[in-house]
């Protein structure tokens, strides 16, 4: 996966997973994986790990 910019990181905010695929050239997956870690930093969650997926 490549280093997410922060304009890309402002779309989670706004729009499905869908819409930011299709803004940024990203996977669906890629979006869906990106906006799980970022919930997970964003709520601090402790038992976030990132090879595994809830």
């Amino acid at each position: 996966m490549t280093k997410w910019k922060s304009e890309e990181l402002a779309l989670l905010w706004r729009h499905n997973n869908e819409e930011i695929a299709k803004l940024t050239g990203r996977t669906v997956e890629e979006v869906g994986e990106r906006r799980f870690k970022a919930n997970c930093e964003r709520n601090n969650w402790p038992q976030f790990d990132p090879e595994r997926r809830l």
